[in-house]
């Protein structure tokens, strides 16, 4: 089977950024609708369920730990029940998490995915959760969450209690039966259709890269394209690999190689993808991927494929196991980078080909 490489060359080229899609018409059998916490859990005593999927994704999207949605959980319940007592604090704070206006100001994230390109909003519950896992992860969790919660609200019983509360829903909740990822919210729509989008958006049309790595969508993209972007966003803190894992397309593993991560991107955004297996979720080769779709670059997303690598291009964003710019995280593996490298990497040796999902 071929395979592709990874590569970290300190390579510079400014180009103008290209706005080029892949995306394939029929949506995959396997893609995922739905509602529910996508790592885990599926129910945790005493937390509403609605909120359990705002809790896990801001987790996830600071990186907070496996447990790091039990924490937002807790600090939500002492804050205002579950937003059930939004009245403004004695010291001023204010919204769902209870944020006093100047750490708002600093720490604010737009993330409420029925909202693209709306200023940040203390009284959504979306954004004022990923804020607080935000302003969390700068706090020092999850390497220290006592540390992190006394920066929250400076007291030793509010550490405590928010500790024992988190541990409490951690230890009782109940185990979802697959690991899979879904990428949206709402109920499957008809076959070929795209499923909505939960992920975090920025005004215009082209992605913006984050100094954490993570990949905002842009909020005048297709829902499409922002789906395969906040697949993307699952995988970039994963390793370099070129192992063959079942179900690697439906459960995040430790590591991708470069047809791996692109296929995954497909996969997850229900634009399909040439599996080596449809139903062990076994990604291709990048060999495979040089007949995806149709010939040319797209509007929003191209596949770029070769014998021996390749990488997917989305509004204005590249994912690629090939740094040829700085990356965040660090180290091996699927990273966005600017879409500005393709040059660098087109000239890498290998005979090219460009793909695109018809009308895209």
């Amino acid at each position: 089977m071929r395979r592709c490489f990874a590569l970290a060359l300190g390579v510079t080229i400014v180009v103008p950024l290209m706005t080029v899609m892949l995306v394939f018409a029929a949506a995959s059998s396997q893609a995922q609708c739905g509602g529910g916490a996508p790592v885990g859990v599926s129910s945790a005593p005493g937390v509403p369920s609605d909120l359990l999927v705002i809790y896990d994704r801001a987790a996830g999207r600071y990186q907070l730990g496996a447990d790091g949605w039990a924490y937002l959980a807790a600090i939500n319940y002492i804050e205002t029940d579950f937003g059930q007592n939004l009245s403004v604090s004695s010291a001023g704070a204010i919204g769902w998490m209870q944020f006093e206006p100047g750490t708002w100001a600093q720490y604010a994230v737009a993330a409420d995915p029925a909202k693209p390109g709306a200023a940040p909003d203390p009284y959504d519950a979306w954004d004022a959760i990923f804020t607080a896992a935000n302003y969390l992860q700068a706090s020092g969790a999850p390497a220290d969450w006592s540390q992190a919660i006394f920066a929250y609200n400076n007291a030793g019983w509010y550490v405590s209690e928010v500790e024992q509360l988190a541990q409490r829903y951690a230890q009782t909740a109940n185990p979802i039966a697959s690991t899979a990822i879904p990428v949206s919210l709402a109920s499957a729509p008809d076959p070929g259709a795209a499923c909505p989008v939960a992920a975090p958006t920025t005004p215009g049309p082209v992605a913006k890269l984050m100094g954490d790595g993570i990949a905002q969508a842009p909020a005048g993209a297709p829902v499409v394209v922002q789906e395969a972007i906040a697949a993307g966003d699952q995988i970039i803190d994963t390793s370099y690999s070129q192992e063959r894992n079942p179900n690697m397309l439906t459960i995040v593993q430790s590591s991708y190689d470069c047809s791996g991560s692109t296929d995954f991107v497909l996969y997850n955004a229900g634009l399909g993808s040439p599996q080596v297996d449809v139903g062990d979720g076994i990604a291709g080769d990048s060999g495979t991927l040089e007949t995806y779709g149709a010939p040319g670059p797209g509007e929003w997303i191209s596949v770029y494929a070769s014998a021996g690598h390749a990488l997917i291009e989305i509004a204005g964003l590249v994912l690629d196991t090939a740094h040829y710019a700085p990356t965040a995280p660090t180290g091996p593996g699927p990273r966005w980078q600017p879409a500005s490298i393709i040059p660098a990497q087109l000239r890498d040796g290998n005979t090219w080909t460009v793909r695109h999902p018809p009308g895209l």
